[in-house]
């Protein structure tokens, strides 16, 4: 199973783009009036989606709660490219070693660092605090995600394709335990994780499945004006979930 797409819920697409293409310094794919989104290497994309729109795409099941604290971590180019970012960036804060922590203007918090030997650039980690880390673990691999290493009650990864997907316990992840900078997002903001499938058949049969377990979803699946037939859930820590798959040309 492969994560496909780490969408930011925004109140401006112009400031989200600016931030993230003048000040992070990543090269855009795609924009319009409610959506803009990046390819910041082999991993998932990096999307911004403006809150009215998405809020009346997910519908009735979208959070009223503030959302839980996560974190994404960036592998920029290069070392280089990391310090010319956080130069560029107001308030950014240094990591030891070649990394940084920048906020975009609606208070997300995205970690920077230099590329591993053996990967590119990229989003590299996906990090989730859930309130029980067994009952997302378990929504997770219904979902087709595979475990990876060795899992505890606070903590368990999983191969997200060219991305770590991780749920922690949410108290595990408090200010006090990270430290200083503080480098999860703590603004109540909302994030969506989209998983592509293989067609529109497999989409309906994760929906049944999903939605027999009790998740609480936007309706049946629906084929969009971008191409997609998806569906979006929400799970009980207010984590909005799209499967998809693409069917038609988008119009």
């Amino acid at each position: 199973m492969r994560l496909d797409d780490v969408c930011i819920v925004n109140s401006d697409v112009t400031a989200s783009d600016d931030f993230y293409r003048e000040g992070v310094g990543l090269e855009r794919r795609m924009r319009n009036v409610r959506f803009a989104d990046f390819l910041p290497g082999s991993g998932p994309r990096l999307a911004m989606w403006l809150r009215p729109s998405i809020a009346e795409t997910v519908g009735p099941s979208y959070p009223t709660a503030q959302g839980l604290p996560f974190r994404v971590t960036l592998a920029l180019p290069d070392a280089a490219a990391v310090e010319a970012a956080a130069r560029r960036i107001p308030g950014a804060a240094r990591l030891p070693g070649t990394g940084a922590v920048v906020t975009d203007p609606d208070g997300f918090v995205t970690v920077l660092t230099a590329p591993a030997a053996s990967t590119g650039p990229g989003i590299t980690s996906v990090e989730l605090a859930v309130s029980d880390v067994g009952r997302t673990a378990d929504f997770l691999e219904r979902m087709g995600f595979v475990r990876r290493g060795v899992a505890s009650d606070a903590r368990v990864e999983f191969d997200g394709g060219d991305v770590t997907l991780t749920v922690l316990a949410a108290s595990t992840v408090t200010p006090e335990a990270v430290g200083e900078p503080d480098t999860f997002t703590r603004s109540g903001g909302h994030v969506m994780l989209a998983v592509e499938l293989d067609s529109g058949e497999r989409v309906d049969e994760l929906h049944a499945e999903l939605k027999a377990r009790g998740l609480v979803d936007s309706g049946p699946p629906a084929v969009y004006e971008w191409g997609a037939r998806s569906s979006y859930f929400v799970d009980p820590d207010g984590y909005i979930w799209e499967i998809y798959a693409w069917v038609e040309t988008p119009r």
